[in-house]
């Protein structure tokens, strides 16, 4: 058995025992899982582990084997991954998927490596497109996948590496071993051969031969530890390490070869930590901005807000005043038509007064007729006293009635003339009547005209006020849009900020990660100090 099939056949166990750690890892996470038992998580883990197990139990060390439980680890972490669904520490475990990369390089095989991270990038690929929760919590963007992916890449090609120059390595220790022990051979072969030689000098080749191979052993054993201690740092997360002690020169440039790939890995992930570094400053600035115009933007909407509410009330009471203008206008309308029906009582009154002045006149001559009968009455009852008395005894009478007719006469000319001093009073009141009717008709006159032009301009202002009141109601219309326009921008203005804070508790994760590694030399110590008390206890 070679010493690589050694190294192998040592691994195996562990990487075995590995698998069913993480199988009772996916069973506690299940216990204390908040959302319950994952039933399928549980049996999905246990299928994979016997699947490899009774695989490697049939071949402990072959191609396939190497293969198959590589990439049951990487199931394994997956399956654990998703277990986490939900929880803060899932992008915590992706660690773990680096870590078992990492581990399962003790095959010492660069198909065992390629395999497992193959699975991890068709894994991300494939759940991030079908379900990103299964794998990122909250979701995530492309450019996670691709940084895990890069990041992937980097450790798989230095382990690649790392592990080429390592089977170069036990090939060439190999073969200076069949070399030692052909040389062994034939050193035997010449001690059969040569059988008088002296005893001494076959002890003498002996002793050479087995201080030819116990150097050459030394030299194998020191290679062995040098990069065995290289793979434990590495597998530590230190990459400022540097294998400082020389090996012999078969082995030297292996040493050379992994110092270098460390190196490009460590400087590969520090430029990492730098940007990671910018994006974090960057996403906090982006964050503290979008703040600070989230609270503008509130501010804003506030005021507008306010402004809206003061011009639907302005408008409320435009519109309520173009309903006062149009009662008004109304009023004045009716008002103008009373005044027009008053002008025609006040021409009908006039001229109802012109005949009663008419009539006036007529009875003032009949009571003249009658004025006159009564003087030619008077007359001749004193014609007929006189006449009376002139008759002596036999006029008597006819005096009598005579004097009856004349104060009958002197009372109907005294009633004619109190009459016609009455018609001539009532005469004077209705002229006076008919003037004031006369002149109230005219201001009657002059009212409508006066009320026509206030109905005009009633009109007019009813015509205004619709006017102002449709303008206003069209701008309180655009300024209600307006407010919709800016609380709508003052929610995306809120998603931009949470999506700046979220920017940046990504970027810290992802810092968190990077700080787990180690990129300068006291680092480094505080990395061996830590795996070696880990170690003790």
């Amino acid at each position: 058995m070679s010493a690589l099939d050694k190294i192998r056949q040592k691994s195996s166990i562990g990487i075995i025992a590995l698998l069913w750690i993480n199988v009772v890892l996916i069973i506690l996470r299940n216990l204390f899982r908040a959302e319950g038992i994952d039933l399928a998580s549980i049996v999905t883990g246990a299928i994979i582990a016997i699947l490899a197990s009774v695989l490697w139990n049939s071949d402990r060390t072959g191609p396939t084997t190497r293969v198959v439980t590589s990439v049951a680890h990487a199931a394994l972490v997956a399956v654990l991954v998703f277990s986490f669904s939900g929880s803060p520490l899932q992008i915590d475990m992706h660690m773990y998927f680096f870590a078992n990369l990492a581990i399962c390089a003790v095959w010492v095989d660069w198909r065992a490596i390629l395999a497992y991270a193959a699975f991890v990038s068709v894994h991300h690929i494939l759940l991030f497109f079908l379900s990103s929760l299964a794998v990122f919590p909250e979701g995530s963007d492309f450019s996670r996948v691709v940084l895990h992916a890069t990041i992937l890449i980097a450790e798989t090609g230095v382990l690649f590496a790392l592990v080429y120059s390592l089977i170069s390595a036990l090939v060439s220790a190999e073969a200076a071993m069949d070399q030692a022990k052909t040389a062994q051979e034939v050193n035997a072969e010449m001690a059969l051969r040569a059988k008088e030689a002296d005893l001494e000098m076959e002890a003498e080749r002996q002793r050479v031969s087995l201080q030819a191979e116990a150097a050459a052993q030394k030299r194998l054993q020191e290679a062995t530890d040098g990069l065995a201690k290289g793979l434990r740092q590495l597998a530590a997360g230190d990459l400022a390490f540097q294998i400082s002690v020389p090996f012999s020169s078969e082995f030297e440039a292996l040493r050379h070869d992994l110092n270098i790939a460390v190196k490009q890995l460590g400087e590969t992930l520090s430029a990492v930590a730098d940007s990671v570094g910018a994006i974090d400053t960057g996403s906090s600035e982006i964050s503290h901005a979008a703040g600070d115009l989230s609270r503008r933007t509130e501010q804003q909407a506030a005021s507008l807000e306010e402004t809206a509410a003061a011009l639907d009330e302005i408008t409320a009471n435009v519109a309520n005043s173009t309903k006062r203008a149009e009662e008004a206008r109304a009023i004045a309308a009716q008002a103008n038509t009373s005044a027009s029906e008053s002008g025609m009582v006040v021409a009908s009154a006039v001229d109802a007064m012109r005949k009663i002045e008419e009539s006036s006149n007529q009875v003032s001559n009949i009571i003249g007729v009658i004025d006159e009968i009564a003087f030619q009455t008077n007359l001749l009852a004193l014609n007929a006293g006189v006449e009376a008395a002139r008759a002596g005894d036999a006029g008597k009478g006819f005096a009598v009635v005579a004097q009856e007719v004349r104060e009958l006469a002197q009372r109907s000319a005294q009633a004619a003339r109190e009459i016609k001093e009455l018609i001539r009073s009532s005469s004077i009141e209705v002229q006076s009547g008919v003037k004031l009717v006369r002149e109230t008709g005219a201001a009657l006159k002059t009212i409508e005209n006066y009320i026509v032009t206030v109905n005009e301009h009633m009109d007019a202002m009813a015509i205004s006020s619709r006017e102002q009141s449709t303008g206003l109601a069209e701008v309180n219309t655009a300024v209600n849009q307006l407010d919709q326009v800016t609380q709508q921008n003052a929610a995306m203005v809120e998603e931009t900020s949470a999506a700046g804070t979220a920017l940046a508790s990504e970027t810290g994760k992802l810092r968190a990660l990077i700080e787990k590694f180690q990129f300068d030399a006291k680092s480094s110590a505080q990395a061996v100090a830590r795996q070696r008390r880990n170690q003790a206890a």
